[in-house]
Parts: C-alpha cells; sequence; structure tokens
C-alpha cells in the first residue's frame, strides 16, 4: 500500500492518534517508513515491493499473499540521506597550511590534526567556511576492475553530479561512525563500510566469519571543491568484494551499472562527475 492508503484504511478504522494532523500527513508518514528501512534495513517491521509502496514484513511467508508483493525493492538514497546531523569537519586553514592538495597517510595526519585543535563536528546546515566536512569515497574493486554507475537526480541533484558516471560511494562521516576501535581513522572506515552495506544491498549474514572483516582500506585524502559543492576533505577507499560478489540492477536500484578497468583513465573522463576525476587522477598518480 501506498502511504496515502495506509492513512486512508486507518481512518476508516478509526486508529488514528489523535495529534495526527495537517495536509500532508501521507508524506510524513512515508518518510517514517522509509527511515525505519533505512535504520533497520531486513529488521524492519516494513519493505518496499516498488518505489512508494510498503508491505509489512511479518506477512511476507504467508502462502496466501501474492508472489509479487514478497519481491523486496531496494530505494536509492535520497541526497538528504547523506547527511548526518553532526559531521566531521577539519579546520580550513590547518590543512592549507600543509600545502598539499592529497594526503597519503590519513591517519597520522588526523593524529596531527587533533594534536592541532583542527578538528570538530559541525552542522552542516549552517555556512562555515572555517572547516572542511569529511567524506568517504568508497570505490568497489574486484581484481583490476572497479564498479561504475551513473548518478540520478533523485540522488545527488548537484549539477556537475547528477546524471554524470562516478567509481565511488560517497557519505559524510559522522559522530556516530567514531567508536573505541575507529580512533584512528576517525571512523572513515566503519563509514565506509556501512554505506557500502547500505548501497549495495548487502547484510552481513551473507559473508563469512573472515569476509565479515574484509573492511574498505584508506588509499589516501584529497581535498576536492567545485561550482556547486563546498570544499571538502575526500578520504578514498578501497573495498576488495567477496568473489562471489555480481550487482544486479533490481538489487541496486542504482543506474548503468559498469565494471571499468582501474589500470587506465577512461576515454570518456568528462562523462565522470568532479570527485571520480580528482579520485581517479590521484588512484593512478599513487
Amino acid at each position: 500500500m501506498t502511504a496515502k492508503g495506509i492513512l486512508k484504511a486507518a481512518y476508516r478504522s478509526e486508529i488514528t492518534p489523535e495529534h495526527l494532523y495537517g495536509k500532508t500527513q501521507e508524506k510524513t508518514l512515508q518518510a517514517r517508513l522509509s527511515e525505519d528501512i533505512l535504520e533497520h534495513k531486513n529488521q524492519s517491521r516494513f519493505y518496499r515491493t516498488k518505489p512508494g509502496h510498503f508491505f509489512l514484513a511479518e506477512f511476507e511467508s504467508d502462502p496466501e499473499i501474492p508472489e509479487e508483493y514478497k519481491q523486496r525493492f531496494s530505494a536509492r538514497r535520497r541526497t538528504r540521506d547523506l547527511y548526518p546531523e553532526y559531521a566531521l569537519a577539519i579546520d580550513t586553514s590547518f590543512v592549507e597550511s600543509k600545502h598539499l592538495h592529497r594526503f597519503r597517510n590519513w591517519t597520522e595526519f588526523t593524529a596531527e590534526a587533533t594534536a592541532c585543535n583542527a578538528i570538530k563536528y559541525i552542522d552542516l546546515k549552517d555556512e562555515d567556511n572555517e572547516y572542511l566536512p569529511v567524506w568517504t569515497f568508497s570505490v568497489v574493486k574486484k581484481h583490476r576492475d572497479i564498479l561504475t554507475y551513473r548518478i540520478g537526480r533523485y540522488r545527488d541533484d548537484r549539477d556537475e553530479f547528477a546524471n554524470k558516471r562516478t567509481i565511488g560511494f560517497p557519505c559524510v562521516v559522522s559522530s556516530e561512525d567514531q567508536t573505541l576501535f575507529t580512533s584512528d581513522d576517525l571512523g572513515a572506515r566503519e563509514c565506509a563500510f556501512n554505506v557500502l552495506l547500505t548501497d549495495l544491498d548487502i547484510s552481513l549474514l551473507a559473508f563469512s566469519e573472515e569476509e565479515r572483516g574484509n573492511h574498505p582500506e584508506i588509499v589516501l585524502a584529497i581535498h576536492v571543491s567545485g561550482e556547486d559543492s563546498k570544499p571538502a576533505i575526500l578520504v578514498v577507499l578501497e573495498w576488495s568484494c567477496p568473489s562471489w560478489y555480481e550487482p544486479t540492477n533490481h538489487r541496486l536500484s542504482l543506474n548503468d551499472l559498469r565494471w571499468m578497468d582501474a589500470s587506465f583513465t577512461p576515454n570518456n573522463i568528462d562523462d565522470f562527475e568532479p570527485w571520480s576525476v580528482a579520485a581517479l587522477e590521484a588512484l593512478q598518480g599513487n
């Protein structure tokens, strides 16, 4: 059912809460359902059967339910889903004092930044140019090939990125990514692994015990900027996916999936978004 259909059924059954009001209740309900699925993944009480249509997971095994309602649809993350409440950020003046466009040792760099009190967590909604937010940019590798896909405006509506090809899965590093076990990289590897599991629609249960420890590895970090994107620190990571893994459009809900030989610069480099261009240049010069 759609969120609007769920609300109509709830009103007919007189089970809506008294505090529910407003002209866009169905949008609020759809957002709450989407957030629950995003947070709990396969453990959520709900799943999508197609865009904007939800189903109760408890009835998934009911033999009387048609098979078409048992096929889970994996929705793309919207642009706003990429932004946490508080993002890791590094003082712009500290970064510029290094006179470096590329940082080869991320842990040493962050250790020095921490010692200089140049790190804090910021609200990305604030217009603060004194600090650069830290993004992870995870590259999926299989042997010499890397996974590429095309970005839709649903996923990223920035003009420089929409409808462009990319080699990475981006996410802002947040305060929730750092734990007692991730202090050396400030949560970058944990952030990158979580976003890969979400975007590739993979459950940890699919991995062997040995594969579960296969987190993305930090290759380098670069200072990036663009015409319609704020300057940022991009931590580029590589994840060697299991040999059994093969992405599909149905599972990923991503556009035009292709494996690309990472040994060569693509002939159509102008077809790639700016962060991919910068990452490819850095990786090939690494």
